[in-house]
């Protein structure tokens, strides 16, 4: 890592000045366009957005939660406070109103940036906005048109000053509220540049709104596209694949869920994505099948699958073509590649046990490879901590030797290569009076049978006695044409083929297998649990094929 200095919005001005012409934002919406904004231009409208916030009594370290739309505004905005000194609180409302309202009690902004509707629902929910003394108005209609009004320069960030609270989808527990240093941010987007090539002149395919302010950063156009980015399942594939033809599109950063829907548009309409340089898949475990279709149709570029968390990101990477190479391996039960660690990042695999860990000697190397653990990282993408919650830090973290580490709360091992293998989730494992029976371990495997849409291991029961059962979210034809007995035989039959040591005696079918709001990906595995013991405790015998 270089050491880059300053904020966000200083590496925003850079690129103002070294590419003052240079679109940096456009709409890849037809419905709802914006005209396009030149880093010069969002520069200016920065600025201008930092005179509302003064004016508004919005002062330099106060945290502010950032209530607008995903798009442009986000982004201005988002930068306006990075200029100003402010600290935004970044909330996903796809969470839940409950979720979402407890953020905010925790989290305690003393001033609040958001559209119409964030100032009525502080008003009809005044227990949760109490904290909030100062508000910002953020008006529809136009925006950039305006003067600087009282502007100030660039804040003059340290490095270890906080730049920003940025909540976890809270998908395996409570959301949390990850405290970003600038030097954190600077981490990442030097990343972004050294490691996966990204330069000034390229363009981006913006699906995920953080890349919103990465983009500005580098020198990168950002295309919003047309889609709602709190529910990518529902995205258009087509006006994806549209909006990376018409703007030569260099790079995106989607979940697997919109990767998938593209790369079914470009099979069905054997479309070439021949500008294209990367394609980055994440957010949750990537299918080789998919990366080996959607590969396929970028004839300059890759597939790129990283690895890590809200906490840390990224801790490790790898091309598409290993994981097309390792597919075998994946689909027989060895676990997801996730590659190897970044430069910078020291990756630990320690004992699964309850927090807290204990500190390490400097030469704690962690468990041999091969050995299944937790996933651990020391670094500079590694953020500080959480919010106003020591408890869940003490937990998250431990050092070895002076170097901090964060728990992933993922299970994994370093192969004989050196290379991470994912399992899955510590929370979501099922343990057994057999032993420990990590998630993708057979997931991926179930996952490829054509009349699979999505399954999901859960832990019928309680730890260390639950019974393993898989959840099935059938195609619908098949379901249909078969029928619910039949096709429950069928995939037994190929369960007891494959992972015949898992020893599962149940399946049970989902309509729809519930998924985290941020990526559509990441199944709710604790909640069929939790489910589906309540029920097989009134009627035992559900889901035993016959």
């Amino acid at each position: 890592m270089s050491g880059m200095v300053g904020s966000v919005a200083s590496h925003l001005s850079d690129s103002a000045l070294k590419y003052p012409e240079v679109p940096a934002l456009v709409s890849g919406a037809k419905k709802t366009a914006f005209a396009p904004l030149s880093f010069a231009e969002l520069d200016h409208t920065v600025d201008y957005a930092v005179g509302e916030l003064v004016q508004s009594g919005i002062k330099p370290g106060e945290k502010t939660l950032l209530f607008v739309n995903p798009g442009p505004r986000l982004i201005i905005w988002a930068f306006a406070l990075f200029r100003l000194g402010a600290i935004p609180v970044v909330i996903d409302p796809g969470m839940g109103i409950q979720s979402f309202l407890g953020c905010i009690k925790r989290t305690r902004p003393s001033a609040m940036v958001g559209i119409s509707r964030a100032f009525w629902l502080s008003r009809l929910l005044p227990k949760s906005f109490q904290s909030v003394k100062n508000r910002c108005l953020v008006r529809p209609g136009s925006f950039g048109t305006g003067d600087k009004q009282n502007s100030t320069s660039n804040f003059e960030a340290q490095p270890n000053d906080l730049a920003a609270i940025v909540f976890t989808s809270g998908s395996t527990g409570s959301p949390k509220g990850v405290r970003y240093l600038h030097k954190t941010f600077n981490a990442q987007i030097d990343a972004l540049r050294s490691i996966f090539g990204m330069m000034p002149g390229e363009t981006d395919l913006t699906t995920l709104p953080i890349f919103g302010l990465f983009n500005p950063a580098l020198g990168i156009t950002s295309v919003l596209p047309e889609m709602n980015p709190r529910c990518p399942a529902n995205a258009n594939p087509a006006k994806l694949v549209e909006s990376i033809l018409e703007y030569g599109v260099t790079s995106a950063f989607a979940s697997p869920v919109v990767g998938k829907k593209v790369a079914s548009f470009c099979q069905n309409q054997r479309t070439k994505l021949s500008k294209m340089n990367r394609f980055f898949l994440a957010g949750a475990p990537v299918p080789p099948s998919l990366v080996e279709i959607l590969q396929a149709f970028l004839p300059q570029g890759q597939v790129i699958v990283p690895y890590g968390a809200t906490e840390a990101l990224p801790v490790s990477w790898t091309y598409g073509d290993r994981i097309i190479k390792n597919k075998n391996s994946t689909l027989k039960g060895l676990g997801s590649l996730v590659g190897s660690p970044v430069p910078g990042a020291r990756v630990t695999i320690v004992p699964s046990v309850a927090p807290p860990l204990p500190d390490f000697p400097e030469n704690y190397s962690g468990l041999e490879r091969g050995m299944v653990g937790e996933i651990c990282v020391s670094g500079p993408m590694v953020t500080a901590g959480y919010d106003r919650m020591p408890g869940a830090t003490c937990d998250a973290r431990f050092k070895i030797g002076d170097h901090e580490n964060h728990r992933m709360g993922d299970l994994g091992y370093l192969d004989k290569d050196g290379n991470l293998r994912f399992l899955g989730r510590k929370a979501e494992c099922v343990i057994t009076p057999g032993g420990p029976l990590e998630t993708e371990r057979c997931e991926p495997g179930m996952n490829e049978l054509p009349y699979v849409n999505r399954c999901a291991l859960i832990g019928l029961g309680s730890a260390p006695n639950q019974e393993p059962c898989l959840i099935v979210e059938p195609s619908k034809e098949r379901i249909r044409s078969a029928g619910e007995n039949a096709l429950r035989n069928e995939i037994f039959a190929e369960l007891k083929t494959l992972f015949p040591q898992f020893k599962i005696n149940r399946i049970l079918f989902e309509k729809k297998i519930p998924v985290d709001a941020r990526h559509n990906a990441k199944i709710h595995r604790l909640y069929l649990a939790k489910k589906w013991s309540s029920l097989i405790a009134r009627k035992p015998k559900l889901g035993i094929p016959v």
